[in-house]
């Protein structure tokens, strides 16, 4: 059982590695703005939390023969598992941070094009050039906004 175990553990531990990776890329393609490929990443980076999520499922669900797992497997798992959550906190403020910059600008076109349509001027029903927002309600503005990243 010991041999089957370590090679669960050293599965987890290539798996937990290459979503690292993925989630670093992540995070350089965010502050480079490149995100349009970031797209080729997600499936990848989809397959890999699977597998981590059913890897980590199946050795918890064996906590005797944890005990097992050779020492030396033991202390690369723990010291990657730090690496991980330090990546995977990177990953989310990076996330963050490109969401509210786009919150941000989103809010600056809109109060852009609101501020432009309060000026408009046109001609009234008697023909005179006037403001087209007195005596009536403003046209409503229609926008669509894609929040997804």
């Amino acid at each position: 059982m010991s041999v089957q175990i370590n090679k669960q553990v050293e599965a987890l531990i290539r798996v937990t590695s290459r979503l690292i990776g993925v989630l670093d890329s992540e995070v350089d393609m965010l502050r480079a703005m490149q995100v349009d490929e970031i797209e080729n990443l997600q499936a990848e980076k989809k397959d890999l939390t699977v597998l981590y999520e059913e890897t980590v499922r199946s050795l918890a669900a064996q906590p005797e023969a944890l005990e097992a797992v050779e020492p030396a497997l033991r202390t690369e798992l723990s010291e990657l598992a730090g690496r991980f959550d330090t990546a995977l906190a990177e990953n989310a403020r990076a996330l963050n941070a490109v969401r509210d910059s786009h919150d941000r600008l989103l809010k600056a076109i809109v109060d852009a094009v609101s501020e432009n349509r309060a000026k408009e001027k046109g001609y009234t029903r008697d023909g005179k050039l006037g403001d087209l927002q007195k005596g009536r309600n403003s046209p409503s503005l229609s926008l669509s906004v894609d929040r997804q990243l």
